[in-house]
Order: structure tokens, then C-alpha cells, then sequence
């Protein structure tokens, strides 16, 4: 693959954003995230017979999101400060590129996920090494963008669209919502149907932030998933790969997680159980001996709240729940069943009385509690009379039910969705799962976006009750495995 970038421009919003709409305000819930970008990379296969040149295909995308930003506002702003967006209508940066001399088939055949962030927004990172914001483009007025996109072109006709959103102002289900909507603006420009999705930017005074005398946010770090990642953080080569877990399979898994209390587990819940139980067998076989580990998952608070936030909400409705087993725990805890029980119970803690706590002035000594409590669970499971035990982490992210594959931009839906991001230089990283669903290709099947440190994946993937699961095949719509060391 040879991407060749050859225009950048920002899109402006077609209607400018009104006087009071200029300041989006980040919530309670927005600072629980790190500084740093969503990414989605979509695959559109080409469209036999072609129903518009790539020119006419590029109007259209640009047309449609400059009418998009009117509606999504904020992304056509700037990160001024780590409380909240300038909403000036600067743009959304917008990148064009083409590969003259590939088809898309030929990647797709045989993926290699080194190559992904040439599809991606070419940009360094969002913090500076102190941990502070910085310019994430050359951007007219300064600031960071809110968001990033990238169109490449191949030769067949076939392209793909990568975007980088900042994690504080969407999550998953945010960015799924964005896609969709600016999918349909295009699709619509070229029919006379005219719908639109209304997003929401309520979350600042649905989830209000706390301020201190100096109008600061008052939200210590150990209560942010940045403060829970510098504990698990290590140095040192991190391998990233792509599990394709079948349907067949997920249901099979499913089948053995279920207990006659827990009689009917989610595809979520089975495949994060069963990739829990398969690490914990390679950090046992790298260290020798069993070590406590923890898991934690983000939970979409729009589904658990009483009643339930609209799917349009826009910033983050997340919070992370965590789950420990130790060997002190008994065996049957430590199995498929219980492990998954054990992720329920964790969860289920998050029902429409924690979320409406969350939302009102208590809101923070409530987020504070619930990463006290998973502190204080750390401590008990990595102390041993007076020596600590190491603990394992994995932290989970599922983008399973954020609809993604249902962007379509009139040509067609996309054959392939990948929610990875420009590993860069990093050598410092935490243990992560991204989990997403595989659309009409996959029929219910799940694909696993692996991260493990090098020695600990490779004792992973040679696991045999993994690769009883997992689909081991390289080519996008059978299944597929393959990996880049960064």
C-alpha cells in the first residue's frame, strides 16, 4: 500500500453556531477519560457499475459533513483547555488521499496492521510529554482538533475513511453516532429523502462538573482511567492482534459461561471471560506461579440509567466497572462461569441509582467511591502478609452495539470497521481488548483487538483452548489473525 496525501483543508459547518452554543462544557464523566483520540477506520468496497467518480464522491462527502458540523457543532471547534471546546466553526480537519497503484482487495486479502495508520490522520499525539494538551494540527486559530478525517482512494474504486475523534468529547456509541449521521446527510444529498439525526451535547448539565475557587476541575487523578493505567503501565515491546471469534463459536462460549443463575450471558460478556481465563494462563506460565488480575470494562450508562439517556447523547456516558480473581478465590470462581458471574456482579452495581448519584452535586464523591472501592479491592488482592503481589490488568473497551457498520454513505455498507489507533512510538502501554462486532460479513461473530506485552502474547496465542475458539485465517469476512509490534 502507498497512500500519497494530496489536499488538507478544514470543513466549516454550513450554518454558523449560534452566540450561545459557543462553549461546550466537558461533564463529570468527560474527564474520567484520557486526553487522547477515538479512532475508526471504515472499508467501502467499490460499487459495481460505479455510481459516481471519486471527484463527485468527494463533493459529496465534504457538502454533507460541512452539514453534518452544524448539527455535531463541537467537532468543528477547538480544545482550548482541559474544560472545555471553543465552538468558533473553525473546521473539522479533512485530509484527501488516494493509492493509485493498489486495490483494495489486495489488503484486504491479506491485512497488514502495520500499514493502518497510513489510512489515519498523520498527527503526533494529543498530550505533550508532560501529560498537557497541544496542538494536534497546524490548526488556524491554535488548540486541538476535535476531529481528524482522512478519505483515501484506491485504484479499483474502493475507499476507505479513517477518524480520529477526541475521546473527550465522544465515546464509542458517540462516535458510532456521529458516523451514522454523517453517512446519512450523504446518502440523503443523493435521493429527496431528508432526515436527520438530532444529536444532544446536554452532558455537562446531565453529569455536571465539580469546580474548585479558581474555577478549576476538581477531579483528582486516581479517580481517571489515567490514573488507573499509570499503575498497570509498563515499559517494553507491545504486540496488537486480531482475534476473529465466529459466531458459531461465541455461542458455544456463551453456552459454557451460562450457570443456573446466570442462564443466558451476553456474546460481550462470554468472549471478555474467556480472553480473561486465557491471559491469566500466560502470566502464569511467563512469572511461574498465579498472580491476581483485574480486569475492568467500560459500562454505557445511557442503558442503565432510570429512565435510559437517549443513544444520541453525545460526550461520554461511561464509566469502568472492574473484576478480580485470585488463586484464594476457589477454582470453580476461576472458570469460564465464574469469571463471567464475577464480571455481572461488577456491573451490575452501575443501575439507575448509581447513575442519577452520579449526576447530581454528589456526583464526584460518588465516582470517587467507585474507584476507591476498586483501589481498596487492588490493595486486599496484592497483599500478602507484609510482601505485595504483582498484579495482571486488562482493560476492556467494546464498541459491540455502537452501529457502526450501518453507516452507509449511499455506496454501499462498510465490509470491514477497525478501531485501532496509531501505535506510533509508544513503549510505555497498558494491557487492552477492544472488542467489535464484524456486520453482515460476520454474522454475529466478534472480533478481539488484542494488546499484550511480547513475551505474554506469544505464550497467549499458544494457548490451544484459544485456538479452539479463535479463527486463525488472514483474509477480512472469513475470519482473520495478524499483527504489528510497535
Amino acid at each position: 500500500m502507498e497512500v500519497q496525501i494530496i489536499s488538507q483543508e478544514f470543513i466549516k459547518p454550513s450554518s454558523p453556531t449560534p452566540p450561545n452554543l459557543n462553549t461546550y462544557k466537558f461533564s463529570l464523566l468527560d474527564h474520567l477519560m484520557p486526553p487522547v483520540y477515538v479512532p475508526m477506520i471504515l472499508f467501502y468496497p467499490p460499487v459495481s457499475p460505479p455510481i459516481s467518480t471519486s471527484s463527485e464522491r468527494s463533493q459529496a462527502l465534504k457538502q454533507s459533513l460541512s452539514e453534518t458540523l452544524t448539527r455535531f457543532y463541537p467537532l468543528a471547534g477547538r480544545i482550548r483547555s482541559n474544560l472545555c471546546i471553543d465552538c468558533n466553526d473553525e473546521g473539522a480537519c479533512y485530509i484527501e488521499a488516494k493509492d493509485e497503484s493498489h486495490d483494495l482487495s489486495e489488503f484486504l486479502q491479506h491485512p497488514d496492521l502495520s500499514l493502518l495508520p497510513q489510512l489515519l490522520p498523520p498527527f503526533d499525539s494529543m498530550l505533550d510529554h508532560s501529560g498537557q494538551l497541544k496542538n494536534a494540527t497546524t490548526a488556524p486559530g491554535g488548540g486541538a482538533d476535535a476531529v481528524m478525517i482522512q478519505v483515501t482512494n484506491f485504484a479499483c474504486g474502493g475507499f476507505v475513511i479513517g477518524v480520529y475523534v477526541s475521546h473527550m468529547i465522544v465515546d464509542g456509541v458517540g462516535i458510532g453516532t456521529f458516523l451514522k449521521a454523517w453517512a446519512a446527510a450523504t446518502a440523503q444529498s443523493q435521493s429527496d429523502q431528508c432526515i436527520h439525526v438530532l444529536p444532544s451535547f446536554d452532558g455537562a448539565a446531565l453529569f455536571p462538573p465539580i469546580l474548585d475557587e479558581q474555577g478549576k476541575f476538581a477531579h483528582p487523578t486516581e479517580a481517571t482511567m489515567r490514573g488507573l493505567y499509570r499503575r498497570f503501565a509498563k515499559k517494553g515491546r507491545c504486540v496488537n492482534k486480531r482475534f476473529v471469534f465466529e459466531a458459531s463459536a461465541v455461542a458455544k462460549l456463551k453456552e459454557l459461561a451460562a450457570t443456573s443463575s446466570l442462564q443466558n450471558p451476553s456474546r460481550v460478556e462470554a468472549v471478555s471471560a474467556f480472553i480473561w481465563k486465557c491471559a491469566r494462563a500466560a502470566w502464569k506460565a511467563k512469572s511461574g506461579r498465579s498472580a491476581p488480575s483485574l480486569i475492568t470494562h467500560a459500562v454505557n450508562l445511557r442503558r442503565r440509567a432510570d429512565p435510559n439517556l437517549p443513544q444520541n447523547c453525545m460526550g461520554n456516558h461511561v464509566c469502568l466497572t472492574g473484576a478480580i480473581a485470585d488463586d484464594h478465590q476457589g477454582e470453580q470462581e476461576l472458570e469460564l462461569s465464574g469469571l463471567v458471574s464475577k464480571m455481572r456482579e461488577a456491573t451490575s452495581k452501575f443501575n439507575g441509582d448509581l447513575v442519577a448519584k452520579l449526576q447530581g452535586q454528589g456526583g464526584l464523591e460518588t465516582l470517587r467511591k467507585v474507584f476507591q472501592d476498586m483501589a481498596d479491592a487492588i490493595a486486599l488482592s496484592t497483599t500478602n502478609g507484609d510482601d505485595k503481589v504483582e498484579m495482571n490488568y486488562i482493560g476492556y473497551t467494546s464498541i459491540v452495539y455502537s452501529g457502526v457498520y450501518d453507516a452507509d454513505f449511499g455506496w454501499g455498507k462498510p465490509l470491514w470497521v477497525v478501531p485501532v489507533h496509531n501505535a506510533g512510538r509508544e513503549t510505555i502501554s497498558v494491557n487492552e481488548v477492544r472488542l467489535m462486532d464484524t456486520g453482515e460479513w460476520g454474522n454475529n461473530a466478534i472480533e478481539a483487538w488484542i494488546s499484550l506485552h511480547e513475551e505474554e502474547m506469544w505464550l497467549f496465542q499458544s494457548n490451544q483452548e484459544l485456538l479452539n475458539f479463535a479463527s486463525l485465517k488472514s483474509r477480512v469476512g472469513i475470519g482473520s489473525y495478524t499483527d504489528f509490534v510497535y
